[in-house]
């Protein structure tokens, strides 16, 4: 291999072997125990900001509340996993940290409560590709599988799941409490808690659980607690739902969830009807053809963005599309009721934006919110092998390297943002904020790709795909309004290719040549340009977003903010980070999830949102994924 005089590969033989991608990383379930770190005193709350001058730099000052500790040690697969003394292991032994993601997020008073997900890169190996065979990154990221911890309790896919935790913070002393109720059996069949909502004292936290028999997918575990004190309330399992995001309180006073119901493809609506004493009662309200994924308020409305199913076996081909952003009828003071069900309807589809006939079918709705009396909405590209599976799935896989990359290249659509003015009447208008002028379109006849314009007919007002035209955000992971300005945070992959190399490489059937240099090239290449989750600021609607930041807030093993949690009364947001190096426990781009505490006030330079021609490419090449 050539080298340039600064050690590293050449700028020409870079741009051979970034181009030399894989699509598809990981991102999906289980948790993690052990100490938290030590709280800190927070500063003053900034000023309120909602009519404070547009600043074009960075304006958050980040301290950490809490972080997933070492929890493990890790020699070999399948050998001894002696517990660590005092974050400390045994000489010979590696320290691990299971714990990759906060995952959920919700408000109880002056509490914040947070439930977690471990072992990414393992749990998306065996949901997407089916393949189960142990494997070590150095110095990243190992999955056990069938020799791991779990694999005696929940079967050899899921053995390297751990119990997630139930975290809860105090907002005023940044105070740390686990209150994962590990005696309780079903947080145990738990992967990880995805989901979790609050209203009247009472918090959920949900995530999909392992029933005996059963493959992830079949079943949805609910876990309540008295909001004020912490007292845990129960647990229930439930069939007739498999995976649930979150809740949110609507303008009647009801707190509502969304969630995927079993079978092939389609989701529900529900209202809660219970209370304390009574904590697991709801009413389904909606049935949709879409798995109802984020869910949140527009007036005197729900909206809900909507998903295609991916199903076990198909590698993540998506089934179910196009995915539609979903609004429901006016909520009248009592309540949705399933009366109303048939007067949801669709007010914007992916196909209306994507020419290619495949791949409109293929992307999902992510993070949406409604911002200064319009809504915006971002998509996802479902777990990055979305796309290029449906059109696999659709026209066939073809043979080799070049070809197969060629397709992930030009199927990728990364996160795109539109903006929707008097949703749901006569009125309404779709803006493209940030996309692409025009999309690869595939034609099967051809087997060749050529640039069509979008449907919408429109130049994007902002900018390309991924904010900055970083391939690598493939996901609008969450949405926020704190102090009248809108956060965006992405799922951006480009820090995950090292760990997830053998996922990318087995799922799309690339040659070992190819996982290899992902893993050593690509990887470290593409972290060191673009590693680090990315968040996107909105100071005014007739302005393009202000980089907050684009490498984790520092740390380039966080690929993003997985969950936001405003205390607007308070000054503050919460920051839940995702991170997928299970075997990273250094000082510098530490590896597992990090909590940390955003105050408004600290105004910086301009970032540098420009990106190298070959890291764009890397990152296309390399593709990404989120959950």
């Amino acid at each position: 291999m050539r080298l340039s005089r600064t050690g590293r590969p050449s700028r020409s033989r870079r741009l051979a072997l970034l181009a030399t991608g894989a699509t598809a990383l990981a991102a999906l379930v289980a948790p993690q125990t052990g100490a938290m770190a030590a709280p800190t005193v927070p500063k003053e709350p900034g000023p309120a900001s909602a009519a404070a001058a547009a600043h074009r730099g960075p304006v958050l000052d980040v301290r950490q509340t809490a972080r997933a500790q070492v929890d493990e040690c890790f020699r070999s697969i399948g050998g001894p996993r002696p517990q660590p003394q005092g974050g400390v292991c045994p000489s010979g032994f590696q320290p691990k940290i299971n714990g990759a993601y906060v995952w959920s997020a919700a408000r109880s008073g002056d509490h914040a409560y947070f439930g977690t997900l471990s072992n990414i890169t393992c749990n998306a190996s065996s949901t997407y590709s089916g393949d189960t065979t142990p494997y070590l990154v150095k110095n990243a990221d190992v999955c056990e599988f069938g020799k791991g911890t779990n694999a005696g309790a929940l079967g050899g896919i899921y053995g390297d799941a751990r119990t997630p935790q139930v975290l809860r913070v105090n907002a005023d002393t940044q105070k740390v409490e686990d209150l994962t109720p590990a005696s309780d059996p079903l947080i145990k069949r738990t992967l990880g808690l995805r989901g979790a909502a609050a209203h009247d004292d009472v918090v959920f936290l949900f995530g999909q659980s392992v029933n005996e028999g059963q493959a992830v997918g079949q079943s949805l575990s609910m876990f309540a607690f008295e909001g004020s004190t912490g007292t845990f309330l129960g647990s229930r399992n439930y069939t007739d739902l498999v995976s649930a995001r979150g809740g949110v309180v609507a303008p009647d006073g009801n707190l509502y969830l969304a969630g995927r119901a079993p079978g092939v493809n389609g989701g529900r609506v529900l209202r809660w009807t219970g209370d304390k004493e009574n904590p697991f009662a709801f009413e389904v309200v909606a049935q949709l053809e879409n798995d109802p994924g984020y869910l949140t308020t527009f007036e005197d409305r729900l909206v809900a963005s909507g998903w295609g199913t991916q199903l076990p076996g198909e590698r993540g081909a998506v089934s179910g599309g196009p995915a539609k952003v979903w609004m429901s009828p006016p909520i009248p003071s009592s309540g949705l009721t399933f009366d109303g069900a048939a007067a949801w309807r669709p007010i914007f589809s992916w196909d209306a934006y994507d020419p290619d006939p495949v791949l409109g079918k293929g992307v999902a709705w992510g993070a949406l919110t409604e911002w200064r009396g319009e809504l915006y909405v971002g998509s996802y590209n479902q777990a990055s092998v979305g796309a290029v599976q449906t059109l696999w799935k659709a026209y066939g896989q073809p043979k080799g390297d070049t070809l197969r990359k060629r397709d992930m290249i030009s199927a990728s659509r990364p996160a795109t943002l539109f903006r929707i003015s008097d949703p749901g009447t006569e009125k309404q208008r779709t803006t493209l904020l940030y996309g692409e002028e025009k999309l690869p379109v595939f034609d099967p006849n051809t087997k060749r790709w050529s640039a069509k314009p979008n449907l919408l007919g429109q130049k994007p007002k902002f900018g390309p795909s991924g904010f900055n035209g970083n391939v690598a955000n493939s996901y609008a992971w969450t949405f926020t309004v704190f102090q009248d300005r809108l956060y965006m945070a992405t799922f951006d992959g480009s820090g995950l290719i090292t760990p997830g190399s053998h996922f990318t490489a087995v799922n799309n059937g690339l040659s070992r040549t190819v996982k290899k240099q992902l893993e050593s090239v690509v990887g470290p290449s593409l972290k060191a340009t673009l590693g680090g989750g990315d968040v996107w600021r909105m100071d005014d609607p007739a302005r393009p977003a202000v980089a907050e930041t684009l490498n984790g807030f520092g740390n380039r093993s966080q690929h993003g903010v997985r969950v936001f949690l405003p205390f607007e009364d308070k000054g503050f947001l919460y920051a839940g980070m995702a991170s997928s190096w299970n075997l990273r426990a250094t000082a510098r781009d530490r590896g597992g999830w990090e909590l940390n505490r955003l105050t408004p006030g600290a105004k910086r330079a301009p970032l540098d949102t420009r990106l190298p021609r070959d890291a764009r490419e890397a990152a296309a090449g390399a593709g990404v994924t989120g959950f």
